[in-house]
């Protein structure tokens, strides 16, 4: 494969792994808690900075060694990313009950939460994006190519996701204040859900999507 293809394929597969539901239903989580779009398309770019950082540095460094990350280890980082995903519900959860019938504060700036989730999420796929990558790229510069390419992908749509969840929820709580603690009530049903979803799979054996 040669390096214009090998990047191209990282682009597309960048882009759509930002899509995947327990990408979004972390990402949600921080969407769901208002603030303006550019807030929300922040969020989103601070989970896709850890996530590909991991990416680009892990997976590169495994490609250049020639090394994978063990099953087991694998299984264990997928765990945490399923336990994540319930953690980041029951906050949203609480917030929800917190807020019921009271006066909507500001929403607080991002801060480090959505960087270290997009960290652990990463780590988590590190193992399968390195046995894909190793498998089908034979060149070691265009597989090197791929990850850098797969990790910058991965930033920029994150952020178009979160943006483009915030922009009619935004619109919506605009037009009726009392709909956000309620959009941020089901985030948190959502995360919570995916979240036992993927600790299925990892106790099923399934690999993960």
């Amino acid at each position: 494969m040669s390096l214009v293809a090998a990047s191209l394929l990282g682009l597309g597969l960048g882009v759509k792994h930002a899509f995947e539901p327990d990408h979004v239903a972390a990402v949600c989580t921080f969407v769901a808690r208002g603030g303006t779009v550019g807030r929300a398309a922040l969020s989103g770019a601070l989970w896709g900075l850890g996530h590909g950082a991991v990416i680009v540095l892990g997976g590169g460094a495994l490609i250049a060694t020639g090394a994978s990350v063990p099953a087991p280890l694998a299984a264990v980082l997928e765990g945490a990313v399923a336990v994540m995903l319930v953690g980041l519900g029951i906050a949203a959860i609480t917030a929800w009950r917190k807020q019921r019938g009271a006066v909507q504060p500001p929403p607080p700036p991002p801060g480090k939460r959505p960087l270290a989730v997009g960290l652990l999420h990463g780590a988590a796929g590190t193992a399968a994006l390195t046995i894909f990558v190793a498998s089908t790229i034979p060149a070691r510069h265009a597989a090197l190519a791929f990850v850098g390419v797969f990790g910058l992908a991965s930033v920029l749509a994150m952020a178009f996701v979160a943006a483009l969840m915030a922009w009619p929820l935004r619109s919506a709580t605009q037009r009726s204040p009392k709909l956000a603690p309620r959009v941020q009530l089901v985030a948190g049903i959502a995360s919570i859900a995916a979240g036992l979803v993927l600790a299925a799979e990892v106790l099923g054996g399934a690999p993960p999507s």
